[in-house]
């Protein structure tokens, strides 16, 4: 009996580990399911992420550009005109803005649809008031603050996703894609002008050289004159200098324009300090 009692015990035991064995493959093969899930999941994402913000890009910088200059980007902006696109129209431009983005839904369902996508744009309400330095808000899908010292350009919107075939629901993201440019002084004693440029929610852009451009105007009787511009150094933080080779007279009322590689544009105005007055010796 005791022999048997044995035998009995070890019999448990032999099962008990290989039930325990099991157990422990079946949890490290579920974890690893959902680590290789979640890697998909989050890859997915932020694909996903990153095509709606180049799809906000695109339509600002349609929006921009058709408002400064619809003929001169006319090979971009021309594309457009099909779809309703009025030259220097704004509301027009939101309208196309918004089938585009519509348009690019469509296709994220379509592209992602083994994976159950489900997408939803949502319009938004973004703050820019630390950016401009007064009240300002993205309400309307797009908002154009320009001919002021400190200018920007703005889109803003929601999007709500759901992934049903790898358990993601409810994700969203509130997406704010703009340029702003600040005018900081005017230097009369070498014609410089310093200025500052941000992307997004306030990010230093440092490639308005290698990647944008920048142009500068001034007004001349009733007519507005590009400047040459002879030099512009980055300093840093945001800020470019840039050297005319053309000298303005002071109390004139110039303009910057700068764009980034998006193709957002923006335009911030300023008026040079009046110049002083020589004393008779």
């Amino acid at each position: 009996m005791p022999a048997r009692g044995q035998i009995l015990v070890a019999a448990v035991l032999i099962v008990g580990v290989l039930v325990m064995s099991v157990l422990v493959a079946a949890y490290q093969a579920h974890t690893l399911f959902l680590r290789t899930r979640s890697v998909v999941v989050r890859e997915t994402v932020s694909a996903i992420t990153a095509d709606f913000e180049r799809a906000l890009a695109a339509m600002l910088a349609l929006t921009t550009r058709s408002y400064f200059d619809h003929t001169r980007f006319s090979d971009f902006t021309a594309r457009f005109e099909e779809l309703g696109l009025k030259p220097g129209d704004l509301d027009s431009a939101k309208r196309v803005a918004r089938d585009f983005l519509e348009g690019w839904k469509a296709v994220v369902r379509v592209v992602y649809a083994e994976k159950g996508a489900q997408v939803e744009l949502v319009e938004t309400v973004a703050d820019v008031s630390d950016l401009l330095g007064k009240p300002e808000y993205v309400y309307d899908l797009v908002l154009l603050v320009w001919d002021s010292t400190t200018s920007g350009s703005y889109i803003c919107a929601g999007l709500k996703l759901n992934l049903t075939n790898v358990g993601l629901y409810g994700w969203k993201v509130i997406s704010l894609v703009g340029l702003t440019l600040s005018i900081d002084e005017y230097f009369a004693a070498d014609n410089t002008i310093r200025i500052r440029v941000l992307v997004d929610n306030g990010t230093y852009y440092g490639n308005l050289l290698a990647r944008g451009w920048v142009e500068v105007y001034y007004q001349q009787g009733e007519s507005w004159v590009k400047a040459t511009i002879k030099d512009v150094t980055y300093e840093g933080f945001g800020y470019y200098r840039i050297t005319l080779d053309t000298e303005l007279p002071g109390e004139t009322p110039f303009t910057v324009v700068a764009s980034d590689e998006r193709g957002i544009l923006v335009v911030s105005r300023a008026v040079t300090p009046p110049q002083l007055k020589k004393g008779k010796d």
